[in-house]
């Protein structure tokens, strides 16, 4: 994420955890709420070794077991997943392709945890194929029409795409760092998306997902697909820390301790606001329990009538004990109108943060008041 002039960098790996949604409408890229964060890693990376690419490549060899490396990072998150949500009735542990490692797949998990893996490798099957070619030569059995987001110097679009999927056998590599220990072989599914027919100067959307959940309809293909798509939340997250949000790559912080403090007080910081941000419409059907104890729901309450207006459209619309209607009190402490719709905008990512700091310092003297009451005093 950032350097010191020291170091190459300083890395921060969240593991999020959001609600797998309904994926009721046409694209199926919609999730559900957010959560909030399992465990975060931090890893810095020292500088390279001198000796130039050829030293590099040699360090980049050397037998070292996973744990030690970074691709580790993504058993840490595996097992941190396993560990803060053993009591769910089903975990899938979604990422993208920097995790495509064997170490992964092979690594022991719970009956009630899963993997869903972006491909990277074209990995020897066995009975001798290749993986991408297999994908290639499935068949399609679904096609819908999903919104590609806009990226720098790329517009928004919507594309359509088809999905296969097939039961395949991976094969342990003989390359790398791999640990002989692990089985030769590892039973997966794997679901193709393809875009049909992209547009010219497009990048074609072209996915290959691994997953330990078995496959066995077009709802099954396209719901493994909209698991995939929610892996865009922890961009944003990411977004949110840096360039559309907190800024933590322009701190001046140098030393690795105080960094790590500051990172991970910004990723709760940025999460909380994305929480409410995903949850002020109503849609996810969170409770407010998810964001706040049980004891603050009357600080709501008094929040709400203290902010609402005397028109309907200025009156919180939603239930009481809901994450949105929390949601809507934070946004009016934060700046917002309390207008939505015909051409009024929402409260975004900053008025939620604003209204975040204010919560906060209004829970405080409330809490305070509440627990060591001052006492009355005549005037």
């Amino acid at each position: 994420m950032v350097g010191n002039g020291k170091d190459i960098g300083f890395f921060l790996h969240p593991v999020l955890v959001t609600e797998a949604g309904s994926g009721g409408s046409s694209d199926v890229g919609h999730c559900g709420g957010i959560l909030g964060l399992a465990d975060a890693f931090v890893r810095t990376r020292a500088k390279a070794p001198p000796g130039g690419r050829k030293a590099r490549e040699a360090q980049r060899k050397k037998a070292r077991p996973i744990a030690m490396r970074e691709s580790g990072r993504w058993l840490d998150g595996l097992r941190a997943a396993e560990r803060t949500l053993a009591g769910a009735a089903m975990v899938t542990v979604v990422a993208d392709c920097e995790s495509d490692i064997y170490d992964l797949f092979a690594a022991p998990r719970a009956d009630h945890v899963h993997l869903l893996v972006r491909a990277e490798h074209d990995r020897c099957l066995a009975g001798g194929t290749k993986l991408f070619a297999a994908m290639a030569a499935s068949p399609p059995v679904a096609a819908w029409t999903i919104a590609v987001p806009a990226k720098p110097g790329r517009p928004g679009r919507t594309a359509r795409v088809a999905a296969s999927f097939k039961r395949i056998e991976i094969k342990r590599p003989h390359y790398g760092h791999i640990n002989k220990s692990r089985p030769k072989t590892i039973a997966l599914t794997a679901v193709g998306v393809a875009e049909v027919d992209p547009p010219e100067n497009a990048t074609p959307i072209a996915w290959i997902l691994l997953i330990t959940h078995g496959v066995a309809s077009a709802e099954d293909a396209t719901r493994v697909a909209r698991w995939y798509r929610a892996r865009w939340t922890i961009e944003q997250v990411f977004l949110s820390i840096k360039t559309q949000g907190f800024d933590l790559e322009r701190s001046q912080i140098e030393t690795r301790q105080a960094m790590t403090k500051l990172a991970l007080g910004v990723l709760i910081a940025a999460v909380r606001t994305m929480q409410l941000g995903h949850a002020r419409s109503g849609a996810t059907g969170q409770k407010l329990s998810d964001a706040l104890e049980e004891a603050a729901a009357p600080l709501v309450e008094v929040l709400t009538r203290k902010l609402e207006g005397k028109t309907t459209k200025l009156k919180n619309p939603h239930p009481p004990d809901t994450l949105a209607r929390f949601a809507w009190v934070v946004g009016r402490l934060g700046g917002w109108d309390g207008y939505e719709g015909h051409g009024y905008k929402p409260a975004g990512p900053k008025t939620m943060a604003i209204g975040l700091q204010q919560f906060d310092a209004i829970r405080t003297g409330w809490e305070m008041q509440r627990d060591d009451p001052l006492p009355a005093t005549d005037v």
